[in-house]
C-alpha cells in the first residue's frame, strides 16, 4: 500500500493515474453481458480516455480492455455435494432428480466484459 502511495506522484502518467484512483477508490468501471463486446467499443472507449486524460492510444489500453469469464456452481471433478437420503443413502447432488437441482448446475456461465476508467465521479 505504502507503494501505491509513492507511485501516486510518479512521473509515469498511467502508473501515478492507476495508483491515485485506487487510493482515492475511483475504481474502473464494469459492464457485463452475454454476448461478447465489439472491438469498436472498446476502440472508442479507448480513444475517449485518450482524449481526456491526455495519453497515448496504447496507454489508454491500461484504462479499457475487455475480456471473457466462466463461473462454474457446480464442478463434480473437482467438488463432491453429497446429500443423505432419510433411508440412509448417500448420492452426488448431480444424480439426485429433483426440480430444483438441475445438470445444468455443472456446466460452466460465461459472461464478457468491459473495464473502463470513467472520469465522470
Amino acid at each position: 500500500m505504502s507503494a501505491i502511495k509513492n507511485w501516486m506522484f510518479h512521473p509515469d502518467p498511467v502508473l501515478s493515474r492507476l495508483s491515485r484512483s485506487l487510493i482515492e477508490r475511483r475504481l474502473l468501471k464494469v459492464k457485463q453481458q452475454a454476448e461478447p463486446f465489439g472491438t469498436s467499443v472498446i476502440e472508442e472507449l479507448r480513444n475517449k480516455i485518450s482524449h481526456q486524460l491526455g495519453i497515448s492510444h496504447e496507454e489508454a489500453a491500461y484504462f479499457a480492455f475487455g475480456g471473457e469469464t466462466a463461473n462454474t456452481t457446480y464442478d463434480p471433478s473437482d467438488e463432491r455435494i453429497n446429500i443423505l437420503f432419510k433411508d440412509g443413502s448417500v448420492k452426488d447432488i448431480s444424480q439426485v432428480d429433483n426440480a430444483l437441482i438441475h445438470q445444468t448446475l455443472s456446466s460452466p456461465v460465461k459472461k464478457f466484459y468491459i473495464c473502463y476508467y470513467s472520469s465522470e465521479i
